[in-house]
């Protein structure tokens, strides 16, 4: 197979660099909030550790320093839907912390429907092997993992 023309690949290559993102996921939920972040090029999506949310202060803070260490350009955050797509309780719940992490970090906040993702987690994690298991930690991390691959699936 030939190569494309320096000037094509050269043209790849900025946009690759130009499009490359990584963007923190949140499942956030009254005491763990569960993390998962995409590579630069938001194909692949890994869990990390879940944090506790014992303070909105201490969170905002640790999520800032792990935005900043993965230099994501973007954090979304799952809101769970009622099964008829109306808004909860914890949908206002998770509407607050949005709004306290636009007033807080210096990042855009994209939103996204979790219906039925930690359900969804909590059947993966059935399926997998006590190594996998422990691998992916918690079921809120898995939760954040399907969260962003649902937001990368629908751009």
């Amino acid at each position: 197979m030939s190569r494309p023309p320096c000037a094509v690949r050269h043209l790849v290559l900025q946009f690759v660099k130009m499009n490359r993102a990584r963007i923190l996921a949140l499942d956030y939920g009254k005491k763990h909030v569960g993390l998962a972040c995409s590579d630069e090029l938001g194909i692949a999506v890994r869990p990390l550790d879940a944090l506790s949310n014992v303070s909105r202060r201490r969170l905002v803070d640790r999520l800032r320093e792990i935005a900043s260490g993965l230099r994501a350009e973007r954090i979304v955050v799952g809101l769970p839907f009622n099964m008829d797509g109306t808004p909860g309780e914890a949908v206002r719940e998770a509407e607050e912390f949005v709004q306290t992490l636009r007033e807080r970090l210096d990042l855009p906040i994209a939103t996204v429907d979790e219906r039925l993702s930690t359900v969804e987690a909590k059947e993966v994690c059935k399926s997998m092997s006590p190594r996998q298991r422990r691998k992916y930690r918690t079921v809120d991390s898995l939760a954040a993992a399907l969260i962003l691959k649902r937001y990368l699936d629908e751009r």
